[in-house]
């Protein structure tokens, strides 16, 4: 199966299996046109208000339903790839927090009761947590040591690039998040079997880089 294919199908299985598990609120299923993969709604105000304050693009995208899905905390997932004859040559996958987090903080069992009645999301409401976007980038643009082919940017950095081994699959970034972010949630759901992690990709990383500090995985 081709580049193009398994991640078509990796993002519309996510968006069923998210739906399903009550984490996904809101969703635009996956949108093919051309060579590119982006979602039915797709509009690109990510990119058109990079300049802006990130509250300013959170409130714009979630206005405009400008993503994959909304999960149950109201951050964002967006999940951009293009093909080159069905090979994948890029992509930019965005994981944006909510900025006004404290509104939940306020009230967090109310907040707990009203979406499950359980525990399941004490780790997006931790007093102590402290909400920053990421993105992961992957294109052919090469400044070896500056700008890796695959990158990690966390909190909108404009020079913070973070070298990874690989590009990454749709599964494999919504792993990354649900682990990380919502782990009881990706506990109790057991996501740790439902979401597959076979899909690679070959290594775009030098060996300079590979000296840094980087993500890598097999």
């Amino acid at each position: 199966m081709s580049d193009r294919a398994e991640i078509s199908r990796e993002i519309r299985n996510l968006t069923q299996l998210l739906v399903e598990k009550s984490i996904s609120v809101s969703q635009n299923y996956p949108r093919v046109l051309n060579n590119t993969i982006t979602w039915s709604n797709f509009q690109n105000l990510a990119f058109t208000l990079q300049d802006e304050p990130y509250e300013t693009i959170y409130k714009s995208c979630r206005k405009a339903k400008d993503y994959n899905f909304m999960l149950i905390d109201g951050a964002l997932i967006q999940m951009q790839y293009k093909f080159n004859r069905n090979n994948l040559v890029s992509h930019i996958l965005r994981f944006y927090p909510n900025p006004n987090f404290e509104n939940y903080q306020d009230n967090p069992e109310e907040y707990e009761e009203l979406y499950f009645g359980i525990e399941l999301f004490t780790d997006m409401i931790n007093k102590k947590a402290i909400v920053f976007p990421l993105r992961f980038d992957f294109s052919n643009v090469h400044n070896e040591m500056l700008h890796p082919m695959v990158h990690a940017t966390f909190g909108n950095y404009k020079d913070c690039r973070i070298p990874i081994s690989k590009p990454i699959s749709p599964n494999r970034f919504m792993s990354f998040i649900l682990r990380n972010f919502y782990f009881f949630k990706f506990i109790e759901e057991n996501l740790h079997d439902e979401i597959s992690l076979n899909l690679s990709f070959g290594e775009q990383v030098t060996n300079n880089e590979k000296k840094l500090l980087h993500f890598t995985y097999e």
